[in-house]
């Protein structure tokens, strides 16, 4: 009986060691801030009130200031054109130290319009354009109210209901914004990639790149890309599918060009990072199922290559993909990392994880846990000091959602070698 008892100690043993092994590392946060935090509370429609602060985007500036955006979101919190009454703002926080701090909070586009109209403006995308150190913001303007799919057309006034891409540029590391400028795609079918009408062609949320390393075609060398997802019908007013695509610059930002769309299967929000060689890699959000669409590029992001998902299970939510590292660029290893809630007790928005990549968009591998708790969308950058910031919607309570906007930073070490634990 003794020696029954010491082999099912042994077996218990094994089996904890594996489930040890198996869980994510934790990382050893260096700063953690908050640069929105949503108040919550009763339905909001006042001008200078909000309810609820989400889908961060944020990109690193020429000068190393980190600038984070978001929606500020009136009403109950609702996604655009579900609450009537409760525009939408875009808005702006910018820190100079790395995210231990940040300066007030700034208006870049208010929903309350001139004239009464009100719009709800969504997914905020900047990119940096590091030879003129040129910020460009990338967003939408949609109606206060409007059915799920957007009405055919691109007419700016608020009363058509239609959905327009607006970008503003800033040559002060964020400090002041240009006046916007409307940014046309095209919507009839003998012009768009899939012969659909497009009735939203929506960018990020999250960030852009420029693209670096084009031997085979040197003239897309400082190409600017903002990723996004268009709704498309067979009428202009039949059931819409959403795929992925690219909007992108060959000129510094003087004009955009709308790239093809992904092959399929249907996907959302996305991501995309260049390759050392010179290929560009595309994460998306899938429609359904549970695995990300992952799309290849040739050509600087006009048309792509087949879905070649990803292996990891996680939820349907938008992350984050970025480059930290590249031999090419003087570093020592390549290194390309992804952000996701890794689920809690099944696939779900809990418990923010980053991978890395070593073999270039291959595989993703050593999992490490930046958070407990509710997590959703994500955005990873490089900081100046060479730490990774990441801003990430959060939560408190535990019965909360969407409660916050923290700021993480950590360091490279911590994603390879940190302490494994919960």
């Amino acid at each position: 009986m003794a020696q029954l008892r010491g082999y099912v100690r042994g077996i218990v043993f094994f089996v904890m060691l594996a489930i040890l092994v198996s869980l994510p590392a934790v990382a050893e946060i260096i700063t953690v801030s908050v640069p929105f935090v949503s108040p919550k509370g009763d339905y909001v429609t006042q001008q200078e009130r909000y309810h609820t602060f989400r889908i961060p985007g944020m990109i690193v500036s020429q000068d190393g200031s980190v600038l984070v955006f978001a929606e500020g979101r009136r009403g109950d919190g609702s996604d655009p054109r579900r609450d009537e009454n409760a525009p939408i703002d875009l808005v702006m926080r910018r820190s100079t130290d790395n995210g231990r701090t940040w300066q007030p909070m700034v208006v870049i586009e208010s929903g309350f319009r001139p004239g009464g109209d009100l719009l709800d403006f969504s997914d905020p995308t900047p990119v940096l354009d590091a030879k003129t150190g040129t910020v460009f913001l990338f967003y939408g303007q949609l109606p206060d109210v409007a059915p799920r799919n957007m009405a055919y057309g691109q007419s700016p006034d608020s009363k058509d209901g239609n959905h327009i891409v607006w970008f503003r540029s800033s040559t002060d590391n964020g400090q002041t914004w240009s006046d916007r400028k409307q940014v046309v795609y095209p919507d009839e079918p003998h012009e768009t990639s899939d012969g659909l009408y497009w009735r939203q062609a929506e960018p990020g949320p999250g960030s852009g790149i420029q693209l670096q390393w084009q031997d085979q075609k040197r003239s897309r060398n400082g190409r600017l890309i903002i990723p996004a997802k268009r709704g498309g019908s067979r009428t202009p007013d039949g059931p819409v599918t959403v795929e992925p695509f690219v909007y992108y610059s060959d000129d510094h930002g003087k004009s955009w060009q709308v790239g093809n769309v992904t092959p399929g299967p249907d996907a959302n929000e996305d991501e995309v990072v260049e390759l050392i060689d010179g290929r560009v890699m595309l994460d998306a959000r899938p429609d359904s199922g549970k695995f990300r669409r992952r799309h290849i590029s040739t050509d600087g992001g006009v048309t792509w290559g087949p879905d070649n998902p990803d292996a990891i299970p996680i939820t349907e939510v938008d992350g984050s993909l970025v480059r930290y590292s590249a031999k090419r660029a003087g570093h020592d290893r390549d290194r390309i990392l992804f952000s996701g809630p890794r689920g809690e007790s099944g696939l779900n928005r809990n418990n923010i994880t980053v991978w890395t990549s070593y073999d270039e968009g291959k595989t993703f591998t050593n999992p490490v846990q930046v958070n407990n708790g509710f997590a959703a969308y994500s955005v990873m950058q490089r900081l100046a000091d060479g730490t990774i910031g990441m801003v990430v919607e959060t939560a408190t309570g535990t019965a909360d959602r969407y409660g916050e906007i923290t700021f993480y930073r950590f360091d490279l070490a911590e994603l390879e070698g940190g302490s494994r634990r919960r």
